[in-house]
């Protein structure tokens, strides 16, 4: 049975796979998340490591930010090999040498450069990337079983989920206090205050547009859109207020793995729907795969350095989740305007509507298959009387032109 959510998930995915170059920069940013989140819970107990761990999980980001600007001048066959999964290892081994010895640069001499990339392009930029991305697809998703009927009974159903909303953002956030009363008063709970009182605020918005949008399609999107955004702020709320392991937890890794598959499958369908257009803007999928592994790995990179260098443990293994605990209802409560802004625009040009000609008997007739017929001239009364006979059309070339009128 087709299940047209999965279906469009893997076919959003299938675009980092469409070649041996494409499958070569997945496994390097797939050892990369690996090897990050393994560094991060080894500084974590042995801070000694610090400076292994920093060069170790650094070069995988600079690698990809170095791959994406080569694949943006049209140069990618440089990093990776299309034929050879040999040749692009070779290749791999040169650009992780120049890749440390850059990372090396941007840590000694380049601090505020380092800062800029890797905090405000690779690190917002991921968190932007996975909100917008995050907000379009439940929007589309909305859109797929939009409800037409406007009954009392669809109504209710709108008002429960609304409702329902705030138990979820107030019930997540007093069930992970006391999963975790340890955390009380501290760093990580003014934060997933914070982030819970910009939830609540985001649905009571959401409700005021939903009750303006009440008659119109655009209200299941609306109401399904502010269950999302509930259900993404009491899971970034539990993860910023339990206490961070230091071990491998499947679970968490499991949930960061399904996001940053999410994102990708959102930035592969993107690509595919482009593909077709007749625009200036053309990105190929060397250029979005390594964009979009430059700011996943370089994401985890600066969470994993946040979770060591943090002073107040209690926001070890959280900052990235606070972080997203904030912009995640910014960014939908910006692109739920755009899309209702965009679902109100009026079509450009009324379809015109031509009347077709009938019979006397009720039949089209139409002119392109039944000739017209010629004109009837009006003669005089001298004339009429000699040329009485209907014009018909001669038996042979020959006798109508030697022929005299009437």
């Amino acid at each position: 049975m087709d299940v047209p959510v999965l279906t469009d998930f893997i076919e959003g995915l299938k675009i980092f796979f469409s070649s041996k170059r494409l499958k070569w920069l997945t496994l390097v940013f797939v050892i990369g998340a690996i090897l990050i989140t393994i560094w991060e819970r080894l500084v974590f107990q042995f801070s000694i490591l610090t400076g292994l761990a920093a060069l170790t999980g650094g070069i995988f980001p600079v690698y990809f930010m170095l791959a994406a600007f080569v694949s943006l001048i049209g140069l990618s066959r440089f990093v990776a090999d299309d034929e050879s999964y040999f040749n692009s290892a070779v290749m791999t081994v040169v650009w992780f040498v120049v890749s440390g010895i850059v990372l090396l640069g941007f840590l000694l001499v380049l601090r505020p450069l380092f800062n800029l990339i890797f905090i405000g392009v690779a690190f917002l930029g991921w968190i932007g990337f996975q909100s917008y991305f995050a907000t379009r697809t439940s929007l589309s998703y909305a859109e797929a079983v939009v409800i037409e009927d406007r009954s009392w009974l669809v109504r209710g159903l709108y008002a429960f989920i609304y409702f329902f909303n705030y138990v979820i953002i107030i019930g997540g956030f007093i069930v992970s206090v006391i999963l975790n009363p340890s955390v009380f008063l501290q760093a990580a709970f003014f934060f997933a205050l914070f982030g819970a009182l910009l939830a609540v605020g985001f649905n009571f918005l959401n409700g005021m547009i939903l009750v303006a949008e009440r008659n119109k399609s655009t209200a299941s999107s609306i109401t399904f859109l502010g269950f999302f955004i509930s259900a993404y702020s009491a899971y970034f709320m539990y993860n910023v207020l339990k206490p961070f392991d230091g071990s491998l937890d499947p679970i968490s890794l499991a949930i960061s793995l399904f996001f940053i598959l999410y994102t990708m499958s959102a930035i592969g369908r993107t690509l595919s729907s482009r593909a077709d257009l007749e625009t200036r803007w053309k990105l190929s999928r060397e250029l979005a795969a390594t964009a979009t592994y430059f700011l996943a790995t370089g994401f985890m990179f600066i969470d994993a350095m946040f979770t060591v260098l943090v002073l107040d443990p209690s926001l070890a293994g959280a900052v990235g989740d606070a972080v997203k605990l904030i912009v995640f209802p910014f960014v939908a409560l910006v692109m739920e305007l755009v899309f209702i802004r965009r679902s109100r625009k009026a079509p450009t040009e009324e379809p015109v509507t031509t009347e077709v000609p009938t019979t006397e008997e009720g039949e089209i007739s139409e002119q392109e298959d039944v000739p017209e017929e010629p004109e009837e001239v009006e003669m005089g009364e001298e004339d009429s009387s000699e040329g009485s006979d209907e014009i018909g059309e001669p038996e042979d070339d020959e006798e109508s032109s030697s022929s005299e009128p009437f």
